[in-house]
């Protein structure tokens, strides 16, 4: 919607706010996995370019949660409506947040190489590439997916473009990608905070705890439940308030609803299930003796047939 703010001086003072306040975000989290959270002893090969990346993503979640738990938090509590038109400064720096940490893959991980961004390595030996790290290629496909989402919301963010495209198209194209990309972020998220950081052979590598994991998917949660219970009371209350609600239309609009939060039940159900399974420390046995253990195992099936 038209933001109605005609000042440019109330608009810049509202960028230039949130923009203090994402970098802050930025900075705490990358303390927070830098300064505070990491041992040089037990990571030593554990430098700053991990850490900055991470940060930049999740301080540009932080502003995508922001932006979209505004309008079903305004539609369930009206006094929360004087604060919607800050959706828009919030998206914005949650795209460019979410460049600056496309930017840190691009510079620090796939160091200007696209084979490598998407986690094949070039070898001379055999004269080709070979993928070392699928789940590398997995995420930032899925980043290069959303990328064109983002841009297009980021430009249609202003008056002109309402004006343009008109309040119903407008409102139709930001709601649709707006939750697109939330859902690809949080299977995007999950892959990284927890799939990628979980003891594995056959190194058993030991990684800096990520803090971040339930709050992240305690936030996914809240988007979900305030967007259920905002389309609750609008389905409800669209009827004439004289007109009784039969018991198969509660239970109907129920059923969507159960639906409709059943896949991040589902994320968080799997994640919650899986991490209270997971081991916490890596085997002394086999992380003396990993390489053996693989030998042996494959081995046995023959020796037991010879």
């Amino acid at each position: 919607m038209l933001q109605g703010i005609k000042s440019e001086k109330v608009i810049l003072l509202r960028h230039l706010s949130v923009a203090a306040f994402s970098f802050l975000l930025v900075y705490l989290f990358y303390q927070s996995y830098y300064t505070w959270g990491v041992i040089p002893s037990l990571w030593p090969d554990w430098g700053m370019d991990h850490p900055f990346w991470r940060a930049w993503a999740h301080a540009a979640f932080v502003l995508l949660f922001l932006t979209l738990i505004l309008s079903p938090a305004a539609m369930l509590w009206h006094p929360i409506k004087k604060y919607l038109s800050w959706r828009r400064e919030f998206g914005i720096w949650f795209a460019i947040l979410s460049f600056g940490h496309g930017y840190a893959i691009w510079d620090r991980w796939a160091r200007w190489d696209v084979a490598r961004l998407f986690g094949f390595e070039y070898i001379e030996e055999v004269g080709g590439y070979i993928l070392f790290r699928p789940e590398v290629g997995i995420m930032n496909m899925m980043g290069l997916v959303i990328a064109p989402m983002i841009i297009l919301l980021a430009v249609t963010s202003f008056d002109k473009a309402v004006k343009v495209l008109g309040v119903s198209s407008w409102k139709w194209l930001h709601l649709s990608l707006i939750n697109v990309i939330f859902y690809i972020v949080m299977l995007r998220g999950v892959l990284y905070l927890f799939y990628f950081f979980q003891f594995s052979p056959p190194n058993w590598r030991e990684y800096p705890s990520i803090w971040f994991l339930y709050v992240f998917l305690g936030m996914a949660v809240i988007v979900v439940l305030l967007q259920a219970a905002a389309f609750v009371k609008t389905v409800l209350q669209k009827k004439n308030g004289k007109e009784k609600r039969g018991i198969l239309q509660i239970a109907f609009v129920f059923s969507v609803v159960t639906m409709f939060i059943m896949p991040i039940v589902l994320l968080l159900g799997t994640v919650a299930y899986f991490d209270s399974r997971s081991i916490k420390e890596a085997p002394m046995s086999f992380g003396q003796a990993d390489s053996q253990y693989y030998v042996v195992y494959q081995e046995t099936p023959l020796n037991n047939n010879t």
